[in-house]
């Protein structure tokens, strides 16, 4: 898949955009992100047209393949395929790739567990798994969150269809590993070889847990960061390809969450304050467009509102209200807290005269403190930071890194006046390989202890080892022995988190159409008669909410158990009042 999807952004990228030959370096990490917005795109096209079959979804894949082995081919033949050379320090070389192999290692395991995390399970799977079934793109009103923008869902769907769950783990994870080859590589190309391991290593390590999910939070940190790098291209040359490819991968991102809207302001006067010619202007706004517009011209034409529900104290609101608007923020305030400690050293970058002296650093200083203040300003969630951490972890690699220099040269011996140049060379390398092989072992052992986490539960059967998703997702042995049941139309309270092992359209949520809201502290007599009038014949309680709606004497003459586990029960309605 990575190889079909480099293919699809060299056809992109030499076809359209022009630019320099993508088969090593920052520009094949740039390449393969590329590739990933063209399938985007073409999945898009695809779902609307009602043709998200394997069939087509196969075709593209080979496509891809064809194109990748063209260009490969073209290069062997020309003499351009990269040679490895052997680096100048074999030892701290190989020092540096340890570090980076030991920080990637649970991320490789990660990936291959059944899905157990709650907004997976949620809405990004169920919705995924909708257009997957139909083969095409519909509104799921019965889910969370029907009408937000979902470019990474359609890869999941596609995933879906070839491969199941693990293969929609691996997408999401292929993006995350694709972050980490492009930090790498901004740190040698922008700063030196320790800096680029130590920002890889932090970006692994505070993007790890995400790995092992069907979160979009890493693609979309990969869109955004591929849109910043291009962003960067563009400024040290003014290449036309690097612009587009720049707007083309804020639209992937934008296309992906509302969430990167906020960066759409900081962008576009970067572009605006260089470029001024209108055709220029349109060609970006094209490319910027052709990713993300579906999504927000489908709501506005729908709903009269391009970023529903956010939208809705102006726009009106469509299937939320005030209550679930002001919930949902309530929720984000609760969650509220801090970014790991890793990235705080990039606040004294801040103070570091020269990265403002550099194009790139300066690029990196304005877009950390803007994306950090956006976000202090309104979620203060540390995930939704995610989109820059790879710059904030440069950032701060780049002042541990040259702060440990500067500390090295004043080491006694080392830098005192009348001091030899080899006593000099003779203790940096000692300090910074104590350092790297004390860093080395403790990166080793933390790595191996969460990789082993994973490993007994890797899903080497559908749903992982027996028992394993029992033990994790709420109410999974009930939900699954009433999957097997005929005709059961379902309302679920509080069981939200287990949703995509719940029988099919299983209706209920805390926001929406199907609120529980509604329906909590109603007589039993009301609560049936409004069920039965919604078409229902089952409802599914978590064992708490079932307690407290069994305190009404009346409940057993509505509702009957029909099975129940440690964490839930289901009943069949009877008769209608």
């Amino acid at each position: 898949m990575l190889l079909a999807l480099w293919g699809w952004g060299w056809g992109l990228w030499r076809g359209v955009l022009r630019l320099p030959q993508p088969l090593a370096g920052l520009q094949a990490g740039l390449c393969a992100s590329a590739g990933m917005g063209v399938a985007v795109l073409a999945l898009q096209v695809l779902a609307v047209s009602g043709w998200l079959r394997p069939g087509p979804v196969s075709a593209l894949l080979l496509m891809g393949l064809g194109l990748a082995a063209w260009s490969l081919a073209a290069a062997w033949r020309q003499g351009g395929l990269p040679r490895w050379q052997r680096p100048p320090n074999l030892a701290a070389s190989a020092l540096r790739l340890g570090l980076v192999l030991a920080a990637l290692y649970p991320t490789w395991l990660a990936p291959l567990t059944a899905p157990t995390a709650f907004d997976e399970l949620l809405y990004h799977l169920p919705h995924a798994r909708e257009w997957a079934q139909s083969g095409q793109l519909s509104v799921n009103t019965w889910l969370r969150y029907p009408w937000f923008p979902y470019n990474v869902e359609l890869l999941f769907a596609a995933a879906l269809q070839m491969q199941g769950e693990l293969m929609v783990h691996l997408v999401h994870a292929l993006a995350g590993w694709l972050c980490t080859w492009l930090v790498y590589q901004l740190g040698l190309r922008y700063a030196s070889p320790w800096t680029a391991c130590l920002a890889s290593v932090f970006w692994l390590q505070l993007s790890a847990p995400w790995f092992g999910t069907a979160y979009i939070d890493l693609a979309l940190t990969l869109f955004v960061l591929s849109a910043s790098v291009a962003t960067l291209l563009w400024l040290e040359t003014q290449a036309r390809g690097w612009l587009l490819l720049a707007c083309a991968m804020l639209g992937l991102a934008v296309g992906s969450k509302y969430q990167a809207l906020g960066y759409l302001p900081l962008f576009v006067a970067v572009w605006a304050w260089r470029e001024r010619r209108p055709s220029r202007i349109a060609q970006g706004a094209l490319a910027f467009a052709l990713p993300c517009g579906y999504w927000y011209l489908r709501n506005a034409l729908l709903t009269g509102d391009p970023v529903t529900p956010l939208g809705g104290p102006w726009f009106g609101f469509h299937d939320w209200n005030a209550w679930d608007y002001e919930a949902q923020f309530k929720d984000l305030k609760r969650v509220a807290n801090w970014p790991h400690p890793l990235l705080w050293p990039a606040l004294a970058a801040l103070a570091w005269p020269a990265l403002w002296r550099a194009q790139a650093g300066r690029w990196a200083l304005g877009l950390g403190v803007y994306a950090t203040l956006l976000w202090w300003a309104t979620s203060h969630y540390d995930r939704y930071l995610m989109p820059v951490f790879p710059v904030l972890a440069l950032l701060s690699a780049t002042v541990l890194v040259q702060g440990l220099a500067g500390w090295a040269q004043r080491w006694p011996g080392a830098a005192r006046p009348g001091t030899a140049a080899g006593s000099r060379r003779a203790v940096r390398p000692w300090v910074l390989g104590l350092l790297g092989l004390s860093a080395l072992g403790l990166m080793g052992a933390s790595a191996w202890n969460r990789g082993e986490r994973y490993r007994p539960h890797i899903a080497v059967q559908p749903g992982g080892p027996p028992g394993y998703l029992a033990q994790r997702v709420q109410a999974y042995e009930l939900l699954s022995r009433l999957r097997q049941r005929e005709g059961l139309r379902a309302y679920q309270f509080a069981l939200e988190g287990s949703l995509y092992y719940a029988p099919p359209h299983t209706r209920g949520e805390i926001f929406g159409p199907w609120r529980n809201h509604d329906y909590y502290g109603l007589p039993a007599a009301e609560l049936a008669q409004r069920l039965h009038q919604q078409g229902f014949n089952t409802v599914l309680m978590r064992r708490d909410v079932a307690e407290a709606f069994g305190r009404d004497p009346a409940f057993s003459r509505f509702f009957e158990l029909l099975d129940q586990d440690k964490d839930a029960q289901a009943f069949s309605l009877g008769p209608p009042p």
